[in-house]
């Protein structure tokens, strides 16, 4: 059978096309399938003419118009995943709230593909990156990154699941109020992005986000804490010299940095789109309304921020991507100085523990200190010096001396038996004793030759 959208020929008995996934049997302006017949999701089909069920999201802006997002109610994987609300949609996929009905109706979230593209090796070049998405996802095992709990596909479909993380994102945020955010909780927020990029940056091979802004960055309504979403363009960085293509995923104008635009993005990349959220964040300055690569001093703007987050954002901020931060660990140990310095916040923002993939990140030391100085963690609790083991004898101390060794065990005794140690009572001599005894064997021997000798003769004569 033909699409209607993009005029590919299918297989018999297919009901979506495999190049577009537009519906096949789109009769009516809105063709909804609720029966679920052979593993089908429940979907608001949008038809050629563009029309859309109320309850649907079009597509937006493809060029076929013949691309669809799921309904509420709409069910995937045999009624397991029940739509709630479309989350939000983007040129490349939709976010669905759902519930998964074998874990309690727990709230998941379901990212679908979307490509509107009628080239087939373009529709495929999306598949494959929608997937790589999914693989770089499963890799990260940190508690600020939503962790994926399961994929699959239905029939030209694809779909992704991911933890759900309650609250507002950061962009919705400053729509909401229209002001500079406080310095301390824009600082805060940062640092907490900043542990996820240096943890990000530890994989092997290293992940770069490259769309990081207001719009990824969801805060908590449980634990108040900056969460980054949509890895939708990451990419794992295996080796310094592969060759780069350069593609349509660049990023958001506004933030992403210039080399990012020539395809040569890795961690620092990162930094800098980080820091122009930072500069919305305290300026209430949206870059996305100004010439690109352009942010003017934050003071100017925000003149009740400190000089020294100043002085972090223009470093990061640097269009020579040598001369920013080398590092995210290197911009979060300055911003948490500042938050210790001038908002007394000491070891709150880096007392995440990673998973399995990454280190324990500990509370810095407050104060401000070099960046080019390493991110060693510096431990909380010192062990006592009662706790701590015995030196090694015969070492040399601090101070040069050399500690001595124990005194020998006791030797056996002659007969095999251990030399007892008696302790020597006070008044008692071993040599008076010897000498007395040999005093009285003297005496003996003496009265043996003179004195009975002498008494034989005298009772002889007698």
């Amino acid at each position: 059978m033909k699409c209607p959208y993009c005029g590919t020929d299918n297989p018999a008995g297919e009901e979506f096309c495999v190049n577009c996934g537009g519906a096949l049997n789109a009769v009516s302006p809105v063709v909804t399938n609720t029966s679920g017949t052979a593993g089908a999701p429940n979907v608001a089909i949008l038809s050629p003419s563009g029309n859309t069920n109320p309850g649907g999201v079009t597509a937006g802006g493809g060029p076929t118009g013949g691309y669809r997002t799921m309904a509420p109610n709409s069910q995937l994987q045999g009624g397991r995943y029940v739509v709630e609300k479309v989350l939000g949609q983007g040129g490349m996929g939709a976010a669905m709230l759902v519930k998964d009905t074998r874990v309690s109706n727990k709230l998941v979230v379901i990212k679908e593909l979307i490509s509107d593209s009628t080239d087939p090796q373009q529709r495929q070049a999306d598949v494959n990156n929608f997937k790589r998405e999914v693989d770089t996802l499963v890799q990260i095992d940190h508690p600020l990154v939503p962790t994926v709990t399961d994929s699959f596909q239905e029939h030209s479909r694809y779909f992704m699941v991911q933890e759900y993380v309650a609250g507002e994102n950061l962009e919705a945020h400053m729509e909401r109020i229209n002001r500079p955010m406080p310095e301390r909780e824009a600082l805060t927020y940062a640092s907490q992005v900043l542990d996820i990029l240096d943890y990000l940056s530890q994989l092997k091979p290293p992940i770069v986000h490259r769309d990081i802004k207001p719009a990824n960055i969801i805060i908590g309504s449980k634990d108040k804490r900056a969460h980054l979403v949509d890895f939708g363009i990451a990419r794992a960085d295996e080796t310094k010299n592969a060759q780069r293509k350069q593609t349509s995923a660049l990023g958001t104008p506004g933030y992403a940095p210039p080399e990012q635009y020539q395809g040569n993005a890795d961690p620092r990349a990162d930094i800098y789109a980080l820091a122009a959220t930072l500069h919305h964040l305290l300026t209430n300055r949206d870059p996305r309304e100004f010439p690109p690569f352009i942010y003017p001093p934050a003071r100017s703007i925000n003149k009740g921020l400190t000089a020294d987050s100043e002085r972090v954002l223009e470093h990061a901020l640097q269009i020579n991507v040598n001369n920013r931060y080398q590092k995210a660990a290197d911009m979060k140990r300055d911003i948490d100085a500042i938050l210790a310095d001038h908002f007394s916040v000491s070891g709150d923002t880096s007392t995440y523990i990673l998973g399995n993939s990454g280190p324990m990140t500990t509370p810095r030391r407050s104060g401000p200190q070099p960046s080019s100085q390493p991110n060693t963690p510096v431990p909380i609790n010192r062990p006592r010096a009662a706790q701590q083991p015995p030196p090694s004898y015969g070492a040399q101390t601090q101070r040069g001396a050399q500690i001595p060794y124990p005194p020998p065990p006791p030797q056996a005794g002659a007969y095999g038996r251990p030399a007892q140690q008696q302790k020597q009572k006070r008044g008692n001599n071993p040599l008076l004793f010897s000498f007395l005894l040999l005093l009285l064997v003297v005496i003996i021997i003496a009265v043996s030759f003179f004195v009975l000798p002498n008494l034989t003769k005298k009772s002889t004569t007698t």
